[in-house]
């Protein structure tokens, strides 16, 4: 008959934040038994850990635990977490101070772990929340432990003047947590899967799964898989709420001859809502998120962060404001001398990258705030020019891949292309939501798209939306293209539907647009406006 085994890993904090006390350490001691009749049955613990030499407050040490199933039989786990602090002076001190836990233990993945008390007892029980089959390993329980710098010491102090140098000596009292020990002490368990309620007694408190959940796919994937083929399916009612994916040649004829496939939310109102610069990732809702919108999901290059000399490719969301400012800006300038059709030099980069992404300055109120910028990276923009009039949306793709610079880039081809964190919209981000047959006029004839001509640009979410916010009627709205064969002018979609051209120095409508990080994943809601996709970074 097969025994329980219980591993111990002891680890012994001394901390200390009083100058002229010894400073103990970190050690681990561990011991394992195994005893089987019939099947093989084992289990291996995985620790990371490094003893530090002196452990302050605020200090952060790595800490690690795994358990891998390296017998024959299903196993169940649940790892039993004592902690104690005992002052120098021998007594036992309380977790917490105040409101404050003295050792702060960072948990992780706690999808996969579920915590449980135990009445009337200071320690409590983390068990695995799924079978743990031969040669399976469960996911991390802990990455780090953090001595709280919020913890006050207990000691006195003096100061004293010599040669007019002022010197503070301080002795801890011995009976606070400086100078203390801490100890945090994990006893792992396992036992044969099918008898985990019977032999810890759980009955139906706790119940583990047979199978782990297939891992989390990013959202950029979830989304992607669901996307129709636009050569093969006419946009309709039916699928009006769905993705569409488009092949795009660029260089036809020539040695770069190459087709990128995309996915993109078309027609006039697609389920690509989604709650985005939230004050808090973990609790989204429309009072403390924006409201933004899911333009597609794209193939992204940007600096590989391990090597700065070269680029990586992602594939990664797209999403733009829901709305723009509520106050029009320009691209650059103040005036005709001043107009440049450069965006890498341009007011508007500037202050997008710069207050609008770190919220300071004018764009305190309104910037990316802490959970915006942690969900999304760097990427690579486009900034081919091109004019704007006789051409359809798929040349508007290419000439914004093109190679002809800007006019006030004196030709300078480095500035065909930028990485940064916040753009604009593309002219075709705008246009091709009209494929598929949903306008047949503005996706061949952006130029020709206003509501006069017949065009019928209300049939396109983007351009529904391009409002000031506040407001209910489309305003002309800045893209991130220059007009080519001039220095001072860049693209912009007019309030009527029109693609237009104007000089850099008069105000248009401003929607930011960012790429997600590739890792992003879809958290809950089906992307209608009235349950916007929640997003949450995979861990």
């Amino acid at each position: 008959m097969k025994k329980n085994k219980n591993l111990v890993i002891l680890l012994l904090v001394a901390v200390i934040g009083i100058v002229g006390v010894t400073i103990a350490y970190f050690s681990s001691r561990a011991t394992f038994e195994n005893e089987f009749q019939t099947s093989e049955y084992g289990a291996t613990y995985i620790e990371k850990f490094t003893s530090p030499d002196n452990w302050l407050p605020g200090d952060v040490t790595e800490k690690t635990l795994e358990v891998r199933n390296s017998g024959t039989v299903d196993e169940a786990v649940r790892v039993k977490v004592e902690e104690s602090w005992i002052s120098k002076n021998g007594t036992t001190l309380p977790l917490k101070q105040g409101d404050n836990v003295a050792a702060d233990i960072h948990w992780i993945n706690e999808d996969d772990w579920t915590k449980v008390t135990v009445d009337g007892e200071d320690y409590y029980y983390y068990y695995y929340n799924y079978k743990l089959a031969p040669e399976e390993t469960t996911s991390k329980l802990l990455d780090k432990v953090t001595f709280n710098p919020l913890i006050n010491a207990t000691a006195s102090c003096s100061d004293t003047v010599v040669d007019g140098v002022l010197r503070r000596t301080c002795n801890s009292s011995g009976a606070g947590y400086d100078g203390a020990t801490y100890k945090l002490k994990f006893t792992i368990e396992t036992v044969q899967y099918n008898k985990y309620a019977e032999a810890w007694g759980t009955g139906n408190t706790i119940i583990l799964l047979d199978e782990k959940p297939e891992p989390p796919k990013p959202a950029s994937e979830y989304l992607a898989e669901n996307a129709t083929n636009a050569a093969n399916a006419e946009y309709n009612n039916d699928t009006k709420g769905k993705m569409f994916y488009f092949s795009h040649k660029l260089n036809e004829g020539t040695e770069d001859e190459k087709t990128i496939t995309e996915t993109r939310y078309i027609g006039e109102e697609p389920n690509n809502y989604v709650y985005f610069n939230c004050d808090d990732m973990d609790n989204q809702s429309a009072s403390t998120c924006e409201v933004w919108r899911i333009i597609g999901v794209f193939d992204v290059e940007r600096n590989n962060p391990e090597n700065q000399g070269q680029t990586i490719t992602e594939t990664r969301m797209k999403l733009v404001r829901g709305s723009s400012f509520a106050t029009e800006m320009t691209f650059h300038g103040t005036d005709y001398s001043s107009a440049k059709n450069d965006w890498t030099i341009s007011d508007l980069k500037t202050f997008l990258n710069g207050d609008y992404y770190n919220r300071s300055g004018d764009a305190v109120t309104y910037g990316l705030k802490a959970s915006a910028r942690s969900i999304i990276d760097d990427a690579k923009y486009y900034l081919g020019a091109f004019k704007e009039g006789g051409v359809t949306t798929e040349q508007l793709y290419a000439n914004e891949r093109g190679t002809t610079v800007c006019g006030a880039c004196s030709s300078d081809t480095t500035k065909l292309t930028w990485i940064g964190k916040v753009g604009l919209m593309y002219p075709s981000d705008e246009y091709m939501v009209y494929g598929n047959g949903v306008n047949d006029t503005c996706y061949t004839k952006p130029n020709y798209c206003r509501t006069l001509n017949g065009g019928l640009p209300e049939t396109g979410w983007v351009y529904k939306s391009n409002v000031l916010e506040g407001q209910t009627s489309p305003y002309s709205t800045a893209f991130l293209s220059s007009r080519a064969g001039t220095s001072t002018h860049v693209l912009y979609v007019h309030s009527d539907g029109n693609l237009s051209n104007n000089l850099s120095y008069i105000s248009h409508g401003v929607r930011p647009v960012v790429y997600l990080k590739s890792d992003i994943k879809i958290t809950d809601g089906d992307g209608s406006k009235g349950s916007p996709y929640k997003l949450k970074k995979i861990q």
